[in-house]
């Protein structure tokens, strides 16, 4: 029942938004909430207090014509929880906020790691009270009142400007609850108390402080949370710390380098077993099946200085078929330089069973750590490899594949980016039909937009299966510059496989009229019927943003006998009802 504590305090800890999107106006300040959470839960009361301090940074970040962003970043983040420091280096992490530039409406977010969901909340919690964008087309002169939303649901706010030209902010009351769980059903938030000022400089806010005391209760009253909390920001006048990473990372927030994991979730030191032997003979002795996730990773993560043991045991065949798929499955996920070794090293024994050799790559897709540059070069080394077997071709071509998952699973990171440019330096120079086919797939895998131009050349090759290949890579990395490519090549092409393809990739981007009516012209009869189930497949994409699109399959449906066609149109058409 704890995990509705942080909802709450997500929603009640204020952030902050800019007044003048300019490159100059980077701004700092002493941010401090302090909250205090009573709950009852089946009669049951529990309380806690917690405290969250740092310096807060802001920096205007990217500016176009439809948008703009907003840099933040809680430098030197102190927690307390019953007045107990706790680590919580996730709070430190920068993130950015995309923002309309005609409305000042909140588009997007963007983190500087890899977050839990529950952890990216409380960083947004740090920018959505305080955003004032959208206020820039009101008068508040006089009092003024407009909707907002936050993680609780939506309400109503007055906002004012007082005689010392400071802005007043009081939330007044929920008109609709987000339920955030299917567990439980919540009631409106009650708002006992809500008020709170700031004040605004040219380029941003430079003093806020209140407080807010909000009740929520479930539908049964069997839960009931009542949080208190005061929040307050004031600007510094010294010059920002250079060695704030938010000051040096690029403008554009899709440029910025993702932070390792195990810098924001620092994992405790790792209390191994007396021994090698030991460790094995638990691992075999257990029900591998059987033992939950947790229990198994956190025996793996303690013990991972004996992992390299693990080789001659499952060459051995000591570990039965269902037992070992599970265990490489966990220590693919325990995701640690130990573990990357031993799936590496398993991949490069030849003597090794091909199915296992298989699973270990299976595994190794799990990464999001960086594979270290020696382990890097080991797979490299055997995938270009001039003298493989068939099977080892067919395993080579496997660990690209899974090279560009890991590429994807670090997006951003320096690790990332220099894998993805190993790949495309791969498919520039070979002249193999397979390995380039085989590369295709991973740069696709990998989402990394950085080599679409490279990718694109590929469907003008004569060979049909290479251009349906990099339209499907294209259409893993969805934007306006890969769609081009794929219109364009959607014109000319006449291979139905890659119509195919053509068509899918251009349905996961969000098309305009014309594209639209371009992609359903392929859904018409005199085009083959699994060409016009792609077409069909890529419009219905599009439902979602262009209620128009279902009106234009309609008439499809008239004397269609194809059960195929018919399948796809009725999907389309009417969805889940």
């Amino acid at each position: 029942m704890k995990r509705a504590t942080p909802l709450l305090l997500c929603t009640l800890t204020l952030p902050f938004g800019s007044v003048n999107a300019s490159q100059e106006c980077a701004r700092w300040g002493e941010f401090s909430t302090h909250a205090s959470t009573n709950m009852t839960t089946l009669n049951a009361p529990s309380q806690n207090k917690l405290s969250v301090t740092g310096d807060l940074v802001f920096r205007p970040l990217l500016k176009d014509e439809k948008f703009y962003w907003l840099g933040l970043q809680l430098s030197s983040a102190e927690l307390q929880l019953d007045n107990t420091p706790i680590q919580a280096q996730y709070y430190r992490v920068p993130f950015a906020v995309k923002i309309a530039a005609t409305s000042g409406d909140i588009l997007d977010y963007h983190f500087g790691a890899k977050l839990k969901p529950e952890d990216e909340q409380k960083l947004v919690a740090i920018y959505q009270q305080f955003h004032i964008e959208h206020l820039q087309k009101y008068d508040l002169q006089s009092p003024k009142i407009i909707q907002e939303s936050d993680n609780l649901g939506r309400y109503r706010v007055r906002y004012q400007t007082l005689a010392n030209s400071a802005v007043q902010k009081q939330k007044l009351d929920y008109t609709l609850t987000t339920q955030g769980t299917q567990l439980f059903a919540f009631k409106k938030p009650k708002i006992k108390q809500d008020l709170f000022t700031f004040k605004t400089s040219k380029c941003w806010i430079s003093e806020l402080q209140g407080y807010n005391n909000t009740v929520v209760e479930s539908d049964k009253g069997d839960i009931n949370i009542n949080v208190s909390q005061t929040i307050r920001y004031m600007q510094k006048q010294a010059p920002i710390p250079t060695n704030i990473a938010l000051m040096s990372l690029p403008l554009s927030p899709a440029k910025w380098p993702i932070l390792p994991l195990n810098s924001v979730y620092p994992k405790p030191r790792p209390v191994p077993l007396d021994n090698a032997k030991i460790f094995t003979q638990l691992l075999l002795q257990k029900d591998l099946q059987a033992l939950s996730s947790d229990a198994l990773l956190q025996l793996l993560y303690d013990n991972q200085i004996y992992l390299s043991t693990l080789h001659n045991l499952i060459k051995q065949g000591a570990f039965a078929d269902k037992q070992l798929s599970r265990l490489l499955l966990m220590i693919g996920k325990s995701d640690f330089d130990y573990a990357h070794q031993l799936l590496t090293d398993l991949y490069l024994d030849t003597e090794l069973d091909a199915n296992q050799r298989f699973r270990s790559l299976m595994a190794l897709k799990y990464s999001e750590q960086p594979l270290s540059a020696e382990l890097v070069d080991k797979l490299y080394s055997h995938i270009d490899s001039s003298e493989l077997t068939a099977i080892d071709e067919k395993l080579a071509r496997t660990a690209l594949m899974v090279l560009g998952v890991i590429a994807s699973n670090q997006t951003g990171s320096e690790f990332a980016q220099s894998l993805t440019e190993s790949l495309a330096d791969r498919l520039i120079t070979t002249r193999d039909n397979k390995k380039q086919a085989t590369l295709l797939t991973a740069l696709g895998n990998s989402a990394d937009p950085t080599h679409q131009e490279s990718i694109s050349k590929f469907l003008r090759s004569d060979d049909a299966k290479l251009r349906a290949t990099a339209a499907q890579a294209l259409g893993n990395m969805p934007n306006e510059i890969s769609l081009g490519y794929l219109e364009k090549s959607l014109q000319r092409e006449s291979d139905q496989q890659t119509q195919q393809a053509l068509l899918s990739a251009m349905g996961n981007n969000q098309l305009n009229e014309t594209q639209v009516n371009k992609v359903i012209l392929f859904a018409q009869k005199q085009q083959d019927n699994t060409v016009r189930v792609a077409a069909i497949n890529a419009a219905a994409k599009q439902i979602g943003h262009n209620q128009d699109v279902v009106d234009k399959l309609k008439p499809l449906l008239k004397q269609e006998r194809d059960q195929q066609v018919l399948r796809a149109l009725m999907s389309a058409i009417h969805g889940n009802n």
